[in-house]
């Protein structure tokens, strides 16, 4: 067969075809992306639980005057309480930590496991509890969100270097800890691991620990989101730019915006939608984070929650998880108010 010569304006025909093709794609896949968060506006209202080791199994009164191994304290979790609490609350959705930082996780992690040399029970714990949870809140119809980090368990020295965690021979510290490549590729298996076991059961996703000044970019980021959504390409990620002034996009990748906040004082524009994605708030119930004390009152609360609702925005509240799985009594009265409170403003509109 004779070649044909292909001349430059050919050539140069091919690559913009190729280009218009590719961004056509694009610009397919980023609407379908923005437009995947848009359920969070309808469930309006989310609860956040830190569950961890250093809390719910080692402080005070979150271990309920109860130290054990970390796979006793895994076991000791009611998922049947917590979410008959979650529906008492009437919330859309829960955003559960799976592990922060240090080695411990309240689920199986065959990836992490063999990495880091753990048997399960040691790190990982042999109670699937993030899959129990699941099938307690779906009789609700309440949807489950994971809590999960860019900066894997820098907090514990032979999975750090399992995993090729560049800080490790510095002090442990996330602020000292600066992502490679082969870093995130690594972790990214984790989190794979993650997506592919729950795949549907888990509808969302909120990644802390993977900033910019830890040198996280969009095309690492980029490895971590196809690592969360390849169990399930409807979940919906979120990454954490660390609290700023206003609730604001951190990446392309973003769904909705993680939009973690120290006050609860920024409103959504009209519509919900920043920058096109889900615009979504989350801040601390306590007058500190994890603080039992209520720094709200039950009109101010409500009042905001029902402006960001109006706007189409969504908010979470980070609360006091105990040992059990149930939420600290105050706060948990508290929310009741609260979300009456809601359920009754909005009726009236």
């Amino acid at each position: 067969m004779t070649k044909r010569k292909i001349t430059p304006v050919l050539k140069s025909l091919f690559i913009a075809v190729y280009i218009v093709l590719v961004g056509v794609n694009s610009i397919g896949q980023s609407t379908e992306n923005k437009n995947k968060g848009n359920w969070m506006r309808h469930a309006k209202f989310g609860i956040f639980v830190h569950y961890m080791e250093t809390s719910q199994n080692e402080r005070e009164p979150f271990n309920m005057g109860k130290k054990t191994s970390w796979d006793s304290c895994v076991d000791d979790f009611d998922v049947n309480v917590f979410a008959n609490q979650m529906h008492d609350l009437q919330i859309g959705y829960v955003i559960f930590t799976v592990y922060q930082g240090s080695k411990y996780m309240c689920i199986p992690n065959e990836t992490f496991e063999r990495v880091s040399g753990y048997k399960r029970g040691e790190a990982t714990s042999h109670r699937d509890l993030v899959g129990d949870l699941s099938v307690a809140l779906r009789k609700y119809n309440i949807k489950l969100m994971l809590y999960v980090t860019g900066d894997g368990t820098y907090k514990d020295h032979q999975s750090s270097i399992a995993f090729d965690n560049p800080i490790i021979h510095l002090k442990e510290t996330a602020n000292k800890f600066t992502v490679t490549p082969v870093w995130v590729n690594n972790w990214s298996k984790v989190l794979q691991e993650m997506s592919m076991r729950y795949g549907r059961k888990v509808s969302g996703w909120w990644v802390d620990g993977a900033f910019k000044f830890h040198g996280y970019n969009d095309s690492l980021l980029g490895i971590l989101y196809h690592a969360l959504t390849a169990g399930n390409s409807k979940s919906i990620v979120g990454f954490n730019s660390s609290p700023q002034g206003k609730v604001s996009n951190y990446s392309k990748w973003d769904d909705y915006t993680a939009g973690e906040m120290y006050s609860l004082k920024d409103l959504p524009p009209p519509g919900g939608k920043l920058n096109g994605v889900q615009w979504h708030i989350l801040s601390f119930l306590g007058k500190i984070w994890q603080s039992w004390d209520i720094r709200f009152t039950k009109d101010s609360l409500t009042n905001y929650i029902n402006q960001c609702n109006s706007l189409g925005g969504a908010v979470t509240l980070d609360v006091c998880l105990l040992r059990n799985g149930s939420i600290y009594p105050d706060q948990l009265n508290f929310l009741k108010q609260v979300s009456q409170g809601i359920k009754e403003r909005q009726a009236q509109r």
